[in-house]
């Protein structure tokens, strides 16, 4: 629990109201952090120079930061994520 957290709910008098004031905030957050991850894996483009396992790993990455926030993104999802990203520089794989 981290302490401004705490002083928000401290204040409040019954458990019940406690725990849905915390549980309303973190839901709030983590929808919010949801969105920002999505848009970076969505908009993650592949450009010339860049180490590929570099570009794929961050891209993995934010999936598991999506599967940790119980918003996964399939297996078929990830595959048109990596294909939009790298159609710009290699064209031969998209055809």
């Amino acid at each position: 629990l981290l302490p401004k957290d705490a002083k928000k709910i401290c204040k409040l008098v019954r458990v019940t109201e406690m725990w849905t004031a915390f549980e309303r905030d973190k839901t709030r957050r983590d929808f919010a952090n949801s969105i920002r991850i999505r848009a970076k894996l969505y908009g993650a483009k592949y450009a010339k120079g860049v180490n590929m396992d570099k570009y794929l790993e961050d891209l993995e990455d934010y999936r598991r930061q999506l599967e940790n926030m119980n918003d996964s993104i399939t297996d078929a999802d990830m595959a048109s994520i990596i294909l939009t990203g790298v159609e710009g520089t290699h064209r031969n794989v998209m055809r």
